[in-house]
C-alpha cells in the first residue's frame, strides 16, 4: 500500500512538472504571455523547411498583440507632459524593435502548405531616435541641475550627476558637452581625507611611532569617489580627517619562570621470551621459542625557563568632518607585540622527550628587548588594523 501511495505521488509530481512545458503556443497567446509565445514558436520555426502552420499563426498574433501593447504603455507614459520619463519611453521602443529583429530573422514565414504568412511590423526607426534624443536631453538636465549643486560643494549631488551624465552618453555618447561635464561632476564628487596620529597618552613614546603608524600605504583605499592622504598635500580641500588618537601604551615586566616536569614514553626495546603457565619458555608448533616485542617506559626531567614581555597599544580612530569639526564615525583599535623566549634542558632518556621539548633544547636565555622596540612591534601590528578600519568606512555617506 505504502509502495502504491508513493508511485501515485510520482505520478503527479511528473505530470504537474510537464503540464507547464505543455501549454500550446495558442494558449499562451490567449493567456496575454506574449514573449513566452513568441519564443516558443520561434524554437519551433527556427530552421523548419515546412513548418506547422499554427506557429506561424501564434508568433503573428503574439508579436502584433506584444507591440500594441507596448506601444500604448509608450503613449501614456508621453501624455504626461513634462514628467514624461523618457528613458522608459526608449526603452519600450527598444523592446519592440528588439522583439521585430527576432521575428525578422525567420522571414518569410512560409508554412508546409506553401502559404506565405505577412506580419505587421510597427516602424520604429523614428520613434527610437525621437525617444533617444528626449531621454538624453532629460538625463542631460538632470545632470546639470545636479552639478550645480556639486560645484557649491554638494559632493552627492556630483556624483548623481556623474551618473546623470553616464545616462546620458548611454543614449548618445557625444551628446553635447556630457563628457566634458561628467568628468568635471567625478572631479567634485572626490572625497578627500587625511590621515594623521595624535598622542593622547600624555607619556613619553617611542622616537619615530607616529612616523612609523603612519608608514602604510593608503593608495589601496582609493577608489573612484575616495582618496586618502598621510598629512595634507597642497591646493586640496579635505573634507574629512581621519584621526588615530593613540589612548593607551602599555609594556608588562619581563617576566621569568622556571619549571620542572617529566616526560615518558613507552617504547619498543628489543625482544623477550613469552613464558608459559609454569614458568618455562613457550614453544611454537614446530618446537621453536616464542617472542615478543619487549615494551618499556622511559623518561626524562626537564627543566624549561620560560621569557615573556609583552606591549599593548590602543587607540580610537575618530572620523572628523573638516567642515564642522564634528566626531561622524569613531572606532577603537588594539594590537599587542609578545616577545617569547624558552630554553629547556633535561636529563634522562631523550626518547623519551616530545618534539615541542626538542625544538626548544639548544635555546639559552636571551635579552629582553627593550620597551621601545616592543612598542614599535605592536604599531607595526596596528597599520593592517588601521587600514581595516578606514576600508570599512564609507566617508561617501557623510559626504552629503
Amino acid at each position: 500500500m505504502k509502495n502504491l501511495l508513493q508511485h501515485i505521488w510520482i505520478i503527479i509530481i511528473a505530470t504537474l512538472l510537464v503540464l507547464p512545458a505543455c501549454t500550446s503556443v495558442e494558449k499562451l497567446v490567449d493567456q496575454g504571455n506574449y514573449e513566452e509565445a513568441i519564443e516558443k514558436a520561434r524554437r519551433h520555426l527556427s530552421g523548419k523547411k515546412k513548418p506547422n502552420p499554427k506557429y506561424i499563426y501564434a508568433l503573428r498574433d503574439a508579436l502584433e498583440a506584444a507591440n500594441d501593447r507596448d506601444l500604448r504603455y509608450a503613449d501614456r507614459l508621453k501624455s504626461r507632459g513634462s514628467s514624461t520619463d523618457w528613458a522608459k519611453v526608449f526603452s519600450t521602443y527598444d523592446q519592440i524593435d528588439r522583439r521585430q529583429e527576432g521575428v525578422r530573422s525567420l522571414l518569410p514565414l512560409v508554412d508546409k502548405h506553401g502559404i506565405n504568412t505577412e506580419v505587421k511590423f510597427v516602424k520604429i526607426a523614428g520613434l527610437l531616435a525621437d525617444s533617444r534624443n528626449k531621454a538624453a536631453a532629460q538625463a542631460y538636465d538632470e545632470g546639470m541641475a545636479k552639478l550645480e549643486l556639486g560645484r557649491r560643494g554638494n559632493k552627492a549631488q556630483a556624483r548623481d550627476a556623474y551618473r546623470a551624465f553616464g545616462e546620458t552618453r548611454r543614449f548618445l555618447n557625444d551628446y553635447r558637452d556630457a563628457a566634458a561635464r561628467q568628468r568635471e561632476a567625478e572631479e567634485l564628487g572626490i572625497v578627500y581625507v587625511t590621515v594623521k596620529v595624535e598622542n593622547e597618552t600624555r607619556a613619553f613614546l617611542p622616537a619615530g611611532l607616529e612616523r612609523e603608524l603612519l608608514r602604510v600605504d593608503t593608495r589601496r583605499l582609493d577608489d573612484q569617489w575616495r582618496r586618502y592622504h598621510l598629512g595634507t598635500e597642497a591646493g586640496i580641500d579635505y573634507d574629512f580627517e581621519a584621526r588615530l588618537a593613540l589612548n593607551g601604551v602599555n609594556v608588562s615586566p619581563e617576566r621569568v619562570t622556571e619549571r620542572s616536569f617529566i616526560e615518558s614514553k613507552e617504547i619498543t626495546d628489543g625482544e623477550e621470551y613469552v613464558l608459559d603457565d609454569n614458568g618455562n619458555v613457550a614453544k611454537d608448533s614446530l618446537g621453536n621459542d616464542i617472542t615478543r616485542p619487549r615494551r618499556i617506559t622511559i623518561q626524562a626531567n626537564i627543566l624549561e625557563v620560560y621569557q615573556s614581555k609583552q606591549a599593548v597599544i590602543s587607540g580610537e580612530l575618530r572620523l572628523y568632518q573638516i567642515g564642522s569639526r564634528q566626531i561622524v564615525e569613531r572606532r577603537s583599535l588594539t594590537a599587542e607585540a609578545l616577545f617569547e623566549n624558552y630554553a629547556s634542558t633535561y636529563q634522562g632518556d631523550r626518547r623519551a622527550l616530545s618534539s615541542q621539548t626538542r625544538n626548544r633544547l639548544g635555546n639559552q636565555p636571551g635579552p629582553f628587548p627593550t620597551n621601545e622596540n616592543l612598542i614599535l612591534q605592536a604599531a607595526d601590528r596596528l597599520k593592517p588594523l588601521l587600514l581595516e578600519e578606514l576600508a570599512r568606512t564609507d566617508v561617501t555617506y557623510f559626504a552629503r
